[in-house]
């Protein structure tokens, strides 16, 4: 749901840095500017939420956040953590997500430039922040309330009570895709790694590394610097590259080349400390080029013209997408809400009609194939066909219904100090 996590992480680029301390939970301060952001979330997730009196709807805001800052707190406390390998994961899968629902990289910088004037790399600080204080909640969470299920009669009676406020479905479109990346041609693959074997040859014999690395080296980041690329933490690199570099022993390189999707690493490590490495490196580049590119923009165009002529997608996705998450179902992406498709992402999908392919889409290191699956009107849910939705709603709400008993302990225990009326607030965010 793209439209809501842009407004909820970046409405509050354009604030100022502080503007007034509307409650202090613990050590930890809740702004009158955090209170607004909230507020905007609310609006773009819930456009009823306006009906409410300003002082009111900043109460019940400023209440959540407390009880937000509560369980961080208690999180704290309980020394609970996220680890940075665990971070970078939710937030390289997030950002993917985004970029994908948005229509590619430009198009996502292009929402982030409009929505809050920020960069790329600013909405990472800003994501990873927020996805970091998500993880502990759900961490402590699952340490004192577990996940609920709901017994039939359960979800039947959480339907019954809240079926009227519950918001409508909207129009939604259930897409598929193809994944093809960019290869190279098998030929460059293997002359890439028979020098590979032999640049560990010549380093088997005693040459030196870094010496190697400046004459051979493909890599121009670290080919001037003998392909030292300094020290990184564990998960910044390449899976292959950082595992092959963590089974070495410091000044030993390794005895088989290692591929990424750069291409052939031969691999030194240089040395370790605590949760970092340093090593040197020395690239046989695999990188896609013109006649790459053309190759696989033809045999795309070729999977297009089976789908249009009536061909399974679903088998062609098996078969050919590169993309395995979703290959091995057929490509299935899933529904998404036509009202938060952003940008040229948006626009496509617009132009492909319902049970056909559109045109190839560029995207990073390969093309894209979408398919429109089915289109969907807005409704009501209703139990006969949201039967998995309600279920994960109601165990949402029970397990929140004891979360919030453990809350009202813990503020026994953490002071809360509200030192700004609702009202007060209401008015300096302009409600």
């Amino acid at each position: 749901m793209i439209l809501p996590l842009l407004a909820f992480s970046i409405y509050s680029a354009n604030l100022p840095i502080s503007d007034g301390v509307a409650a202090l939970v613990g050590d930890q301060p809740i702004l009158v500017s955090e209170v607004r952001e909230a507020v905007h979330y609310q609006d773009q997730s819930n456009p009823n939420a306006s009906a409410m009196i300003g002082s009111t709807r900043c109460e019940r805001v400023l209440n959540q956040l407390i009880d937000e800052k509560i369980i961080l707190a208690k999180a704290k406390t309980d020394t609970l953590e996220v680890s940075e390998t665990e971070l970078n994961q939710l937030v390289e899968k997030r950002v993917a997500e985004m970029t994908e629902r948005a229509g590619g990289q430009d198009a996502l910088i292009k929402i982030l430039k409009q929505r809050g004037n920020l960069s790329l790399g600013q909405y990472r600080v800003r994501l990873s922040k927020q996805l970091k204080e998500e993880r502990l909640k759900e961490k402590v969470r699952d340490k004192y309330v577990g996940k609920a299920e709901p017994v039939r009669e359960e979800v039947l009676a959480f339907y019954r009570q809240y079926k009227d406020s519950m918001p409508m479905l909207p129009d939604q479109v259930k897409l598929s895709q193809i994944v093809v990346k960019f290869m190279v041609n098998p030929s460059r693959d293997s002359q890439a790694l028979a020098d590979a074997h032999a640049t560990i040859e010549r380093l088997r014999k005693g040459e030196d590394f870094q010496k190697l690395a400046r004459e051979l080296s493909q890599d121009p980041g670290s080919k001037d610097s003998g392909g030292d690329i300094g020290f990184m933490k564990r998960g910044e690199l390449d899976p292959a590259y950082e595992k092959a570099a963590l089974n070495l022993e410091a000044g030993r390189f390794t005895q088989g080349p290692v591929r990424s999707h750069f291409g052939w690493h031969v691999i030194e490590l240089v040395a370790r400390r605590d949760q970092e490495f340093r090593t040197r490196h020395i690239l046989f580049a695999l990188l896609p080029n013109a006649l790459d590119s053309a190759r696989t923009r033809d045999f795309v165009d070729s999977l297009s013209r089976v789908a249009m002529g009536g061909g399974d997608f679903a088998e062609l996705a098996r078969k050919h997408s590169t993309e395995k998450a979703t290959a091995s179902f057929g490509g299935v992406l899933g529904w998404y809400p036509e009202n938060e498709l952003q940008g040229q992402f948006k626009e496509i999908i617009a132009g492909i009609p319902t049970g056909k392919v559109g045109a190839p889409i560029a995207s990073g290191d390969g093309l894209i194939l979408l398919h429109v699956d089915e289109r969907m009107q807005s409704r009501h849910l209703t139990p006969e066909e949201d039967w998995m939705r309600l279920s994960q709603m109601a165990s949402q709400f029970l397990s929140g219904q004891k979360l919030e008993k453990f809350v009202a302990r813990w503020k026994e225990e953490i002071p809360v100090d509200r030192r700004i009326a609702p009202t007060e607030i209401a008015r300096r965010i302009g409600m």
